[in-house]
This record gives C-alpha cells, structure tokens and sequence, in this order.
C-alpha cells in the first residue's frame, strides 16, 4: 500500500540530497513525488548541452572544447582546476563527468562545472590502459551521486608466427671442387681407403643436411603456433561469465563484476580478429592519425551499451548482472565498408546507431518493447549530404555569421566573441540547406560524427574539409553552419582531424571532491 502523496513528499524532504537521487529508483511513484515536489533542483541536472570535448589529430595541443560563444557560466572547459595541467586525452563522457587521461599516465574523474574530481587508481588486473582501451565512465545523478568506471576484457591477441631463424652457416669448403670440374654434379672419385667411413655420404650431405636443419628445428614451432591459433580461435566471444573490472567511487577501490549471458554468443575469437583492431581503420591509409581510436558507447536505463570489435553491441545491465548481443545494424564490420563507422550515441528516443559513409548519412534507433524481448533496430533517417554542403559551400564560410567557436588558449578571446550569434537549438528554420536534389562537383571530403543533441534530434557533424560543423535536423533535412573547428596554429592544407568528441551536458551535483580533498555539503540541494 502506496503512502499518501503529501505524507511521502513530507517524510522525502527529510531526506539528505546524496541518498534522495537513490530513493528515485525504488518505483515510479516515489520518482514522479520527488520531481513534482522539484525535492531536487532540476537545474543542478544535466539538460541542454554546453558544447563538445574533443580529442584533435593536432600535435600542439590535442584536447579542444566546441561550444555556443559566450560566457561559460562559470565551467571549468579549460580543465584549470583539473588534478593535472596537462590532459592528453578525454576518455569518456557521462551525464556531466568526464574521464580524462594525462601525460604523466593519471586516470582521472574530473566535474567541469563543479570543478571538483577524483584520481583512479591503477586496476589491479590490467595492462596499462589509454585512450584506445575499453574503459568506459558510468555515472547518473538521477539513480545515484557515485560514479563507477568499467574496463572491459581486450580480445585476445591473435598469436603471431614464430620468428625466423638465423641462416644456416655456410657449409664446409670440399677439397674436391679443386681438383674435379664436374665435382657439383658428378658423384665422388673412388679412392681406395681403408677407412671404414663413408665419404659418399659426406659428399652428398654436406650442403643438403645443413640446409635442411633449420627447417627441421622451425617445423615443430610453427606447429605449436598453429595449435595454438586454432584453440584461441575456437574459442567463444565474449564469454559467459565475462568478467569486467569495475572502480566504484563508493567504495574507492577496483573489483570485479561477472556479467552472465542471455542468448547465443555471436561468434569465436577468430570470427573476431577479422574486424579490424582499430575502428577507424579505413582512413589510415589516407589520414594516419584521424578517426577514433576507440569504440563508442552508450549508458541508457541503468545498462551500458558498447559497440565492440566483431561488429555487434553488448547491453551489460547494471541491475541484473547479464547481458545480450546485439547486432548492428547496416553493417556487420568495419572491414566490410572502411568509410563506414556506426557510433553509438543517445538522444530523446534513446539510443540510436549513426552510421556515416563519406557524406551519406544513415541513422538508427534502438527499440525495446520489454526487458526480455530482444531489441530491434528500426531505421528513423538517411540522407546524402552532399547537396546541402555544396550549398553552404558557396555561400563562403569562413565569413559566414557562426554560433559555435572552438576555445583554444592560443586564440585571442576578442576573435572568439566575433561574428558569434546564439544557436536556437528549438529553431530549425534558420538559414541553412535542405537536402534536396543533386549537385555535381570535385572532391569534398567526409564527415565526422560530432554527437546529438541529447533532448532532440539534432545531429552534430565536423566537415574535415571544409574544417568546420553543422547541426542537421532530423526532423526537417535542415542542415545549419555552426563554425570552425579550426586551432590555431594549423595547416591551411591539413583538414581538422577529430579523432573523439562528446556532448557535454553540465551537472552541478556530485560526490567529487574539490582541490582540498573535501566534498561539497548537499544539503542545500533539497529545496
């Protein structure tokens, strides 16, 4: 029995601030009192997004924000107040928290707009981890004020061949050759001795028997390798248990978490190699070091979803200790279309896959009538692209009007606030292109997946390029210039490589601790 609205909203305001985001969780009706009563200011949760953390191909400086010109509202984009002053890298982005990657090698949980973090210690069962690695940040203010981060096991190596060996030595100099001009090819004279050896067998083997040794010696290494091959590769992947290393700032320390399967594994570890390492490994050839150098992911209803090498995606449920394979869709591995990168992101239905090839754009979304049906894929847009940014090309945009800028401590501020107007994320009737038609032209480029708009269906793209963004709307085939993702210094000839990027949503509640190692009393978070 359900206790009266105002007796439960009474005995909820009682309640300190850090446990009141937990009490959301017990049922709906306890959520909806809390929200109705505002017992947790909205505006201390993430909303509207800020901007975009982006790691940049660049070599001077590798980390940027993109982000509405403007005052910043007081958030740390610069990462000043940052355990370090130096980071090389954001890891992940969640609900307001970044994880960051420093020079000197520190893993670090850091709060933009709180300015408060949290040093990771290193995981006690772990290669040293970067960017690259399956590390992912786990944080929901509306569920909880703690954060995890998990990182999840790598696909075993494929084993490589045995290294050659040494050539053999030269063999032993044959007297004989001196003395008989058919000696290579002729058989041995007879000469009458009455030693009991048998020279015959020496003139034969002397170069075949110290050719044949090496081989000899490799044969059972390169059996052992192929044995081993064929038993990594028939393994199944990913296993059930799959056992994930996970840091609760709780707790303050690493453990471990099995997540059970539910279904049929979606193929062997071979099956697995076949997918390129790295997941931008189509531009390489081109662009060594653009494209991302990790796989995305995406935390939705207290499960993590992540697109893994293989070409499918894993939702480990953070509730239930299990998880499901889930095909992507439109393409099985990046090796089948290089140009094509499925990116996982989350927007107001969801989660969605977006999959860009060149200028062509396809997009998914993730449908799941209940906990234990399977999710299916369900196509909500595609366009080519190629028309619209023709258009906006000739319109010069370099000299056009922008809304976004990109915050690079070598550019003066005065040139940041120029030729800066608002972006109006709720109006797509502003100047841009539609896509329609077709327009002939040279080479342009591709696109780079920026995120979405987290509460619509907005798009964000960089134009490598052309080294700018747009924001396209799904909703109209609206496609608006937002500015350039231009640092400074750059080549004028060398286009703006994004290697990762993530939509910053600010949150002003948290159980981090500021530069002192002291948390913030939340008390006056309950109104």
């Amino acid at each position: 029995m359900d206790l009266p609205e105002e007796m439960l909203a009474d005995i909820l305001r009682r309640v300190p601030a850090r446990h009141l985001a937990a009490c959301r969780r017990v049922c709906a009706y306890w959520r909806a009192t809390i929200d109705a009563r505002r017992l947790l200011l909205p505006h201390l949760l993430p909303g509207a997004p800020r901007g975009v953390f982006i790691n940049m191909a660049e070599g001077l400086r590798d980390t940027y924000f993109f982000a509405r010109g403007g005052p910043t509202g007081g958030v740390d984009t610069r990462l000043v107040d940052a355990p370090t002053r130096w980071c090389t890298a954001f890891v992940d982005h969640r609900n307001g928290l970044l994880l960051c990657e420093a020079s000197e090698g520190t893993r670090f949980v850091y709060n933009p707009a709180t300015r408060r973090s949290a040093v990771l210690p290193p995981a006690p069962r772990a290669e040293p981890w970067s960017v690259a690695s399956a590390a992912y940040l786990v944080f929901d203010p509306f569920v909880s004020l703690h954060h995890e981060v998990l990182l999840l096991p790598e696909l075993p190596g494929e084993p490589q061949p045995p290294e050659p060996t040494d050539p053999p030595p030269p063999p032993p100099f044959n007297v004989a050759r001196l003395f008989f001009a058919d000696a290579e090819s002729s058989g041995p004279p007879q000469i009458d001795t009455d030693d009991e050896t048998d020279y015959e067998e020496d003139w034969l083997s002397s170069d075949s028997a110290s050719e044949d040794e090496p081989r000899k010696r490799a044969r059972p290494r390169q059996r052992e390798h192929v044995e081993a091959k064929d038993t990594l590769g028939l393994m199944e992947w990913p296993p059930s248990p799959y056992v994930v290393q996970v840091f609760s700032s709780e707790t303050g320390r690493w453990g471990e978490r099995a997540f059970v399967r539910e279904g049929r594994a979606p193929g062997t570890v071979a099956d697995m190699w076949s997918d390129p390492l790295s997941p931008s490994h189509g531009m390489a050839f081109y662009l060594p070091d653009c494209g991302p150098r990790r796989r995305c992911a995406v935390y939705w209803r207290q499960s993590l979803y992540v697109h893994c090498r293989g070409g499918f995606i894993m939702r480990l449920s953070l509730l239930t200790g299990k998880y499901v394979v889930i095909k992507t869709p439109g393409v099985t591995n990046v090796a089948e279309r290089p140009w094509a990168m499925p990116r996982l992101s989350k927007s107001r239905k969801g989660v969605y896959c977006t999959i860009i090839d060149m200028l062509k754009l396809q997009v998914w979304v993730l449908t799941e009538e209940s906990p234990m049906a399977m999710p299916v894929w369900e196509m909500a847009h595609h366009a080519d692209l190629e028309p619209s940014i023709r258009q906006l090309m000739r319109q010069n945009l370099q000299n056009s009007e922008k809304s976004w800028t990109l915050d690079d401590p070598r550019r003066p501020k005065s040139w940041t606030e120029q030729r800066c107007r608002e972006w109006d994320s709720d109006n797509d009737d502003d100047d841009g292109a539609d896509v329609i038609g077709e327009e002939e032209g040279g080479y342009i480029g591709w696109l780079d997946f920026l995120g979405y708009h987290p509460l619509k269906e907005i798009v964000l793209l960089g134009h490598q390029y052309e080294r700018c963004a747009y924001a396209y709307y799904l909703s109209t085939s609206k496609l608006e210039y937002l500015g350039d993702l231009c640092p400074v210094p750059w080549d004028e000839h060398y286009p703006a490589c994004v290697q990762e990027s993530y939509v910053y949503t600010p949150c002003r509640i948290d159980m981090l601790s500021d530069e002192n190692g002291v948390s913030v009393d939340l008390s006056k978070w309950v109104s």
